[in-house]
């Protein structure tokens, strides 16, 4: 308990993290718009952008559930990370399963659509998640040094 008392409260960029929750997976889902609309059909280049369009709405979703904005001690963020990509993951697969029942596209092309939208986000947001805690422990370790 002493331990999280001491420790620097953190903010995490969260206007970084809303970023890479909505430029990860719609670039990815405009870019199969594009290449798969015009390589094989709009239906497949339009299940691309559906696929970015959920990823990203349901990341935007747990970016503002989690509170970025909120000062927390390093360890309650590594907490609320794993139920941010909890929430990310589950969230989407429901609303993907969803749109897969309600228009029947091609399963493949949806299962990969989704994973490039989504494994995208994921590394964007997980730089932007990392940034500050990585920043907050250099400065922890210089500061144990010059003791």
């Amino acid at each position: 308990m002493t331990g999280e008392r001491s420790m620097p409260l953190l903010t995490l960029p969260t206007g970084r993290l809303l970023t890479a929750s909505i430029a990860g997976p719609l670039g990815v889902g405009g870019l199969w718009l594009l290449i798969g609309g015009t390589v094989c059909t709009w239906e497949t280049g339009l299940t691309g952008l559906w696929s970015g369009l959920i990823v990203a709405a349901v990341g935007v979703g747990a970016d503002l559930l989690v509170g970025p904005w909120r000062p927390r001690p390093a360890v309650s963020w590594m907490s609320l990370w794993i139920l941010h990509s909890m929430l990310r993951v589950g969230g989407s697969i429901g609303l993907v399963i969803l749109l897969y029942f309600a228009s029947s596209p091609d399963p493949a092309n949806l299962l990969f659509a989704y994973l490039a939208c989504s494994l995208v986000g994921l590394a964007w947001e997980t730089t932007v998640w990392t940034e500050p805690l990585r920043n907050a422990g250099r400065d922890a370790t210089r500061e144990q040094q010059a003791e």
